[in-house]
């Protein structure tokens, strides 16, 4: 007999979420990472801040955000990896063998990522406010901004599950981080966009990640501002349609 979509998602979600906090040590990197770069950016380039046309805030402030949301970023791969590993263990030969609905193996896995994502973001956010980053949003602001991540997180995660599941190469899967990261780079994270030029600014200007980034920036340095929190949950949210599309098809050209 063929088990129920909930009953099955219920146990491999409960099964994700522990391979994505096993071992604890593997985490560690997700936050030391960010916690480097914002270290080492939010002093070395303060007096940044003093140039015209920043916005007035102090670095510390402004880089902040890049941070926790490079926290998320990294987190987030994390999903093909877990995939990858199923699949060269034989675990996932045995899901297809059983009477269970296909989508049911793959869904958990990204709901799973926007959970970790979300607890890694409530750390991060302490840490944070320990260096002095500002959080002018209260409490609405904090909601927001898990809210972002968790959308977010999912929707990164559909990378690595694509990827995984079109290639079932570990190698491919490790050397595509190096196409990723770079993403991160080519958005506002350094610099306002009002004192970037050319074609730089042009690719910061067609990157998602710059809108997602502007809307935790807001949220942190300003305070809420509607218009910019539903442009950010909006690319958000597409990130999310595509990467889930693009992963659903992979798996099922897998399956089938």
């Amino acid at each position: 007999m063929k088990q129920s979509f909930f009953r099955t998602f219920s146990y491999l979600f409960i099964r994700a979420i522990k391979q994505a906090i096993r071992p604890l040590i593997a985490i560690l990197p997700s936050f030391f990472m960010p916690l480097f770069f914002f270290i080492v950016y939010s002093y070395a380039f303060t007096n940044i801040s003093n140039l015209p046309g920043f916005g007035g805030s102090s670095y510390l402030a402004f880089y902040s955000p890049v941070a926790l949301l490079m926290a998320v970023f990294f987190t987030s791969g994390d999903a093909g990896f877990e995939l990858m590993l199923d699949i060269t263990s034989g675990y996932f030969e045995k899901l297809l063998l059983a009477p269970i609905p296909r989508l049911a193996i793959l869904l958990p896995r990204i709901v799973a990522m926007g959970l970790r994502a979300l607890a890694q973001s409530i750390v991060m956010l302490i840490l944070l406010f320990l260096f002095g980053a500002p959080l002018k949003g209260g409490i609405v602001g904090i909601l927001l901004i898990f809210g972002l991540v968790i959308i977010f997180g999912m929707g990164w995660s559909g990378i690595g599950l694509t990827l995984a599941a079109l290639t079932k190469n570990p190698r491919v899967l490790q050397t595509s981080f190096i196409f990723t990261f770079p993403l991160t780079f080519i958005t506002t994270a350094q610099l306002p966009k009002e004192l970037l030029t050319g074609w730089y600014k042009v690719a910061v200007t067609i990157n998602p990640l710059t809108y997602i980034l502007e809307g935790v920036r807001g949220i942190m340095t300003q305070g809420v501002d509607w218009h910019q929190v539903a442009v950010s949950y909006l690319v958000a949210f597409l990130i999310l349609v595509v990467t889930s599309a693009s992963s659903i098809w992979a798996f099922k050209r897998m399956v089938r």
